[in-house]
């Protein structure tokens, strides 16, 4: 069973090295190093930048064939600064990221998908959000759609938080966001909305070394706790490397409790490297898959 990645795809500019990045990218990669059949679904420039990002994915087994290249727009890039082990970003705006389409590779790609997973950050545009939208309108039963957020400090648009929220079967947040969320629906139970109204089947919510709680519309809660990460790494793509291995044990039938340990070793992992896909050790591939 394969899945399929929604979103963008571009350059990390760190102080000191550029490393390829874009959450629904390192979601797409991380699946791949888990030896699940992902295809992407993004946009590029017809531009050097671009064509490395896909020879980079496409030589880590994601599947590029539903990556578009823009002829008039600039491959994606994010300059990134590290504050107190904090990442912190700063967009290039008008990139071709923003501007994908749902077209025939993607729509090959999505009929063959078991999940779907996207974000918010690559919907700021209108047409690129009914893009995403056709995509979900034709995935097949039982497909299901994962909503990881993607919320900056100062970006967030109600209606497309509203919209994406509505249009997902999971989602996985992070504390931040949790709060941004109170406060752009003035709630105070973030979770029981998302189970409730917003019709949730799972809500995963991190919280970075501390580990992660999972919530069922069933009203189940797991609860685990964080592993220690390597010294000497950042916090980039963590969280995408955790939803990465979520989605892996959902399509795989886990169990929910193995699943999130799985999730939460392996985010630990990615968190003690430099940039959100480093090189993927096949002995921690294996260790996960004998959980």
């Amino acid at each position: 069973m394969g899945a399929v990645s929604w979103g963008e795809v571009l350059w990390d500019l760190f102080p000191d090295a550029e490393r390829l990045g874009g959450a629904p990218a390192n979601v797409a990669y991380h699946l791949a190093a888990l030896g699940r059949e992902v295809a992407l679904v993004s946009r590029v420039g017809d531009d050097p930048p671009g064509r490395r990002a896909a020879a980079a994915l496409a030589g880590a087994g994601v599947d590029v064939s539903a990556v578009q290249v823009d002829a008039a727009r600039p491959t994606g890039a994010v300059e990134v600064r590290l504050e107190d082990g904090e990442a912190r970003y700063r967009l290039r705006a008008g990139c071709a990221w923003e501007h994908i389409e749902f077209d025939g590779a993607a729509a090959a790609a999505v009929a063959g998908a078991s999940a779907i997973c996207f974000g918010t950050l690559s919907q700021r545009q209108a047409p690129a959000r009914r893009g995403l939208e056709a995509a979900l309108e034709a995935r097949g039963a039982g497909c299901l759609a994962i909503c990881d957020l993607n919320l900056r400090p100062g970006e967030q648009d109600r209606d497309l938080v509203r919209w994406a929220l509505g249009a997902a079967d999971l989602i996985k947040l992070n504390e931040r966001e949790e709060g941004q969320l109170a406060a752009m629906f003035g709630v105070l139970d973030v979770i029981g909305l998302l189970l409730g109204p917003l019709g949730m089947r799972q809500v995963a919510l991190t919280r970075g070394a501390d580990g992660c709680t999972l919530f069922t519309a069933a009203g189940e809660r797991i609860d685990q706790p964080g592993f220690p990460a390597e010294p000497g790494g950042d916090n980039v793509g963590c969280g995408d490397a955790f939803t990465a291995v979520w989605i892996d044990r959902l399509l795989s039938g886990a169990p929910m409790a193995a699943a999130l340990e799985a999730a939460c070793r392996y985010a630990a992992f990615v968190a003690g490297q430099r940039g959100a896909t480093p090189p993927v050790p096949s002995h921690l591939v294996r260790a996960l898959a004998a959980q």
